[in-house]
C-alpha cells in the first residue's frame, strides 16, 4: 500500500523535472499551464522559477521515499513547510491574475500528501 501512495509525490516530481527542463530550454517563452505568462515572467524572474522547480521536484521524491519507509511523521512536516510556501505562492498568482498550473498542481500533491501522512499517523 506504501508503494501506491508514494506513486503521488514521485509523479508530481516527475512533473516539476519536466517543468524545470522547460524553463531552462525556453528563456521567455509562454509555456503551456502558465496563462498571462508575461506577467507571471515579471513577478517570478527565471533563476528564481529554475530554483524553485528543483526544489520542488527534490522535496517531492523525498516524500515519496518518506512514505515507502512509513516515515510520515517527517513527510507530514515537509509537506506543511510546502504548503506554507504554496500558499504564498498562490497568493501572488491570484493578486497579479497570473496562474501557473505547474505551481497549482504541486500544491495540491503536497496538500494531498500531507493529508495522506495525518491519515497514517
Amino acid at each position: 500500500m506504501d508503494l501506491i501512495l508514494s506513486i503521488i509525490p514521485f509523479a508530481g516530481s516527475v512533473l516539476m523535472t519536466y517543468y524545470t527542463y522547460e524553463n531552462y530550454r525556453y528563456v521567455n517563452v509562454c509555456l503551456p499551464g502558465v496563462f498571462h505568462c508575461e506577467r507571471f515572467n515579471f513577478i517570478v524572474p527565471r533563476r528564481i522559477r529554475l530554483v524553485l522547480a528543483v526544489g520542488a521536484a527534490v522535496v517531492l521524491a523525498v516524500l515519496g521515499v518518506l512514505f515507502i519507509l512509513n516515515m510520515y511523521l517527517p513527510a507530514l512536516i515537509i509537506s506543511l513547510m510546502g504548503l506554507i510556501i504554496g500558499v504564498y505562492g498562490i497568493y501572488l498568482q491570484v493578486s497579479h491574475r497570473t496562474y501557473c498550473m505547474y505551481c497549482l498542481t504541486t500544491d495540491i500533491i503536497l496538500l494531498i500528501s500531507a493529508l495522506i501522512a495525518v491519515l497514517n499517523l
